[in-house]
């Protein structure tokens, strides 16, 4: 072998130093074989020696490669791109045309699994000794298989299809409100739909308020036109989405209730409760009282006949039907029964003989006094606090027998209904 390497030609010299760098497994028959091959004293590159010639320089342009590629990165094993080996490819021709152009018209039979880069010296040589797929088969199948995949890959991207038996898209996620149209201080609910279960929320209502529930609740403080954001993201998406409400939400202007208790005991007027109405922005009122009377009027009086404490609460309402209410207490320290006694003897001992209710003695407003027998039927009536009930039929013949009779005074208050009060009275013998 070592005559024949004296007598190589400066292209077998080339490529014996190209592969002196990389050691390969020993095999003596291959070897005999290369060098019967270069002993043969043929210079020319024709028919099966150009063929081999050729895999010795395609296996040199291989193992180049790969050291080259090696060398950029240790870390990982990268294979060869298509333009990697269209750039060897077209070396080799223009330094070899011949051989080069017999190479590149191998058909590969199957692509081989990637070379690791410990053994890619070992494999290529192998493969040339062998008869194998050559490193420029390996290089041209990389150089089609990555072109294919490349025109497959953009087709696919342009026209996605689902995979057989794939599921289907999961329903795109929305979220609805409880109302389009609210006023302020009224809860608006926000809910979303098809929640995905690992999702991550932030609410924007609009107003710079946010909140990072899933089902919110907000109250709007201000009145105006809101595009309320909900951008929501999971583990599964990467990404966030911004979801706009698909209307704005308005907000009215809300009237806001409020109103002052002052308690009126003057001289000849019943001892009654005034109620001073302080609403803004309001155009109905509606009065519960908390004894069982209700009333529509701005500022309406009213006397608590018992004595204790009574919640009063007012709602107010607006033109475009926003309400409020407001609360308070008052308390009643005595009862009240226009001062009517429990008994009386209309005996002629001059003690209690007759019946007439105090305050009505000295009462401004007009009244009405009506007495009823255990029966039930009128027995007196009068409207002049100086005309007391004697305890007779209309104050008329013989005095009524002993019982339990029930007295009703009707009292008129101006523009407001009359004020009825009532009372059991004992007519002793």
């Amino acid at each position: 072998m070592a005559e024949s390497m004296k007598n190589m030609d400066a292209f077998e010299q080339k490529l014996k130093e190209s592969l002196e760098h990389y050691a390969v497994p020993y095999n003596s028959a291959d070897w005999a074989q290369m060098e019967r091959a270069l002993s043969s004293g043929v210079r020319g590159w024709g028919h099966g020696r150009a063929l081999m010639a050729g895999l010795l320089v395609a296996g040199g342009l291989l193992i180049g490669g790969a050291a080259y590629y090696l060398g950029r990165d240790n870390a990982t094993t990268q294979e060869p791109t298509a333009a990697t080996v269209q750039q060897a490819l077209a070396t080799e021709m223009q330094s070899h045309p011949a051989s080069a152009a017999q190479t590149a018209m191998v058909e590969p039979a199957t692509l081989p699994a990637p070379v690791a880069a410990s053994t890619a010296p070992a494999t290529a040589a192998g493969t040339m000794a062998t008869g194998e797929h050559t490193a420029v088969e390996h290089m041209a199948s990389v150089r089609k298989t990555a072109s294919g995949t490349a025109q497959h890959a953009t087709a696919h991207q342009a026209n996605p299809q689902p995979e057989h038996g794939a599921a289907a898209p999961a329903p795109a996620t929305l979220f609805r409100t409880s109302t389009k149209e609210s006023c302020t201080g009224s809860p608006v609910d926000f809910t979303v739909e098809h929640m995905p279960e690992d999702g991550i929320y932030l609410w924007n209502f609009g107003d710079g308020s946010f909140s990072n529930k899933p089902n919110p609740q907000h109250t709007f403080t201000k009145p105006g036109s809101y595009q309320v954001m909900l951008s929501l993201s999971n583990t599964g998406m990467g990404t966030i989405h911004n979801k706009p409400s698909s209307d704005m939400i308005v907000i009215h202007e809300a009237p806001s209730a409020n109103f002052n208790v002052v308690k009126q005991d003057f001289p000849g007027l019943l001892p009654s409760v005034h109620f001073e109405n302080r609403s803004l922005g309001a155009k109905a009122y509606h009065w519960d009282l908390g004894d069982g009377t209700v009333s529509t009027e701005a500022h309406p009086d009213h006397i608590y006949k018992a004595k204790g404490v009574y919640k009063v609460e007012l709602t107010v309402t607006n033109e475009t039907g926003c309400e409020d209410r407001r609360m308070k207490e008052v308390r009643i320290d005595k009862d009240f029964n226009l001062g009517a006694p429990a008994s009386f003897s209309p005996n002629g001992d001059g003690k209690d003989e007759t019946f007439m209710p105090e305050s009505l003695l000295s009462l401004t407003s007009k009244f009405e006094l009506t007495i009823y027998d255990p029966a039930g039927q009128p027995v007196y009536s009068t409207s002049n606090p100086t005309h007391p009930w004697c305890g007779k039929v209309k104050n008329q013949g013989p005095v009524c027998a002993p019982g339990e009779y029930v007295w009703v005074v009707d009292v008129e208050r101006g523009s407001q209904a009359a004020e009825t009060f009532t009372g059991k009275v004992k007519l002793l013998p």
